[in-house]
């Protein structure tokens, strides 16, 4: 398993537990609030960074190997 790997397999793992602290949170949240707000703006980085490592295990990207280097 490559670094690139390693930290994708993380992030996804940190993405989870925001995705799975959110959605408990949401029932609880006021539309039109500060922290209904905060909400709306806490998902799209995190969904973001949700499906770019997917993308990047599933591809099995390592721009960081030796023949990236070279060519």
């Amino acid at each position: 398993m490559t670094l690139m790997q390693s930290v994708c397999k993380t992030i996804v793992t940190i993405d989870i537990l925001f995705l799975l602290l959110l959605g408990f949170s949401y029932p609880y949240l006021e539309s039109g609030t500060g922290s209904y707000v905060v909400a709306q703006l806490t998902l799209a980085p995190v969904v973001l960074t949700f499906v770019a490592s997917l993308v990047i295990l599933h591809l099995e990207w390592d721009p960081f190997s030796r023949s990236a280097v070279d060519s």
